[in-house]
């Protein structure tokens, strides 16, 4: 039995890489699935080239990466392909070293005129001087998450959400067993390994077995616009900095990012004028930016890794480490898997699988790479039920897809109040299918809890005709729908 900690995109990684070598895993999380930075990111499945220049082997294993989960991920991946593009403010020396850079780690490029490209993005600078195509696309990293959750337990692995881990057992040397801690109390669960994929909170996981890591983290802060202003990918071609990546995601538009040193694993929620100072990076590229209707922010903690390290946390690599802790003098059986990016979660997986099935004295050997995960059930709708939640289009049949879930978890699952109302109306529909399932006073309390998750992000972003949407939505609820403040 092998515990991973951490249910974001690589523990469960992680636990799928070991159940298809027939290992037992039960992986914990203290949230929900992709509470941490595999549920606060851009959604860009990266083809390395903004890495290629200063961190050739992070990029190498980003567009190795990228061909993988195009294969193995066939419905949570958008081929959208990506444009960097060259603007007034743009280094003159940057674009020859970064083509040398895309030649030398073998990631595809194609020079894009200036025509061409404000032809395939109309709302570009006029002043643009071109640029060129690479193989950049779209995750969509809840369903993927999902697919991986479903897939796990149906091998007979077990993902426990909400769950914490207090303490780890050592027996002559090697772990032995962990304690965890939920709602339904305290228990001890017996393993032969335990992984840490805890991202940013694996330094804090780490001091539980005594062999404490180093974390090096950086909050990022990204705007979500509430319609989808280009089809493909958009970089700014020059060295990786704040506001240089536009990302289509379904409805939407994503903004980003910035990249600040933090101490805090949990995610700061985003401030007006931070969020403002991300949007005016933006006027080289799109000039009308700051008029585009920003429907939320929000931020994510990325877990950096790297004991000597630069203050600025753009110099540190954005490649991944995998550690082995018995080897450097903690307790033997324990593997910590920390750095990387979403795209290379199913490397980081199998390097920390390969770890773990070593100290084993297994030899199964990763099937990751060429194993598609299964899809999760498409329950369709009835033509004539009315939805439940009208901007992302979720019905009865949605929420009946996830039998016993908590209005938080259909959020994520569904995707039901991530539209433009922000669940104004929506919310309370759904509300009224989950009490058959729950009490009173729990089901408040969940209301309450989404309803403070939603606003956080809607706060950040309060101007202009978010500014008069939220005030509506406000005295619609409280008005209108009656519901208490």
């Amino acid at each position: 039995m092998v515990v991973v900690v951490g249910a974001g995109a690589t523990g469960l990684g992680v636990a799928w890489d070991l159940s298809l070598r027939g290992i037992a895993v039960t992986v914990i999380e203290q949230g929900d699935i992709a509470h941490g930075t595999s549920g606060r990111f851009h959604g860009l499945l990266h083809s390395g080239a903004r890495y290629a220049v200063r961190d050739p082997d992070a990029a190498r294993e980003c567009i190795e990466e990228n061909r993988i989960l195009r294969r193995i991920a066939a419905g949570a991946i958008e081929s959208v392909g990506g444009y960097f593009v060259k603007t007034p403010a743009s280094p003159d020396d940057y674009g020859a070293r970064w083509l040398a850079a895309m030649d030398a780690v073998g990631i595809p490029v194609e020079p894009v005129s200036r025509e061409a490209l404000r032809t395939a993005v109309p709302e570009l600078h006029p002043d643009v001087k071109g640029g060129y195509w690479v193989p950049d696309g779209v995750i969509h990293g809840f369903p993927l998450l999902f697919r991986l959750q479903k897939a796990i337990e149906a091998r007979g692995g077990r993902v426990q959400h909400h769950t914490r881990l207090v303490e780890v057992a050592v027996d002559h040397g090697s772990v032995c067993r962990v304690r965890v801690s939920s709602a339904s109390g305290s228990e001890w669960i017996a393993c032969d390994a335990l992984v840490n994929a805890a991202g940013p909170w694996a330094g804090k996981v780490s001091e539980l077995f005594d062999d404490p890591l180093t974390m090096r983290l950086s909050r990022g802060l990204m705007i979500i616009f509430a319609e989808r202003k280009t089809a493909h990918v958009v970089n700014r071609l020059a060295p990786p900095g704040d506001g240089d990546i536009l990302v289509p995601h379904d409805r939407v538009t994503i903004w980003g990012t910035t990249d600040e040193p933090t101490a805090s694993p949990a995610a700061d929620p985003p401030q007006r004028s931070e969020t403002q100072k991300l949007l005016s990076l933006g006027r080289d590229l799109f000039p009308s930016m700051e008029q585009w209707r920003a429907l939320r922010a929000f931020s994510g903690v990325r877990p950096l890794y790297q004991p000597e390290s630069a203050a600025d946390p753009r110099h540190i690599t954005r490649d991944f480490t995998v550690i082995d802790h018995g080897r450097r003098g903690g307790p033997a059986g324990v593997v910590s898997v920390v750095g990387g990016k979403w795209v290379t979660f199913r490397l980081m997986a199998e390097k920390a699988a390969d770890a773990v099935t070593a100290y084993l004295g297994l030899g199964a050997t990763s099937a990751t790479a060429e194993t598609p995960l299964p899809p999760l059930p498409t329950p369709g709708e009835d033509a004539r039920t009315p939805w439940l939640c009208e901007c992302e289009q979720v019905g009865e049949r949605d929420l009946a897809a996830w039998p016993g879930a908590t209005l938080a978890e259909w959020r994520t699952r569904t995707w039901f109040s991530m539209g433009p109302c922000q669940g104004t109306f929506c919310l309370h529909r759904v509300a009224n299918r989950r009490i058959a399932a729950t009490n009173l006073a729990a089901l408040d309390a969940e209301e309450v809890a989404l309803r403070e998750e939603r606003e956080q992000g809607m706060q950040g972003a309060l101007w202009g005709d978010n500014a008069r949407e939220w005030a509506l939505s406000q005295a619609v609820r409280r008005q209108t729908l009656g519901e208490r403040t």
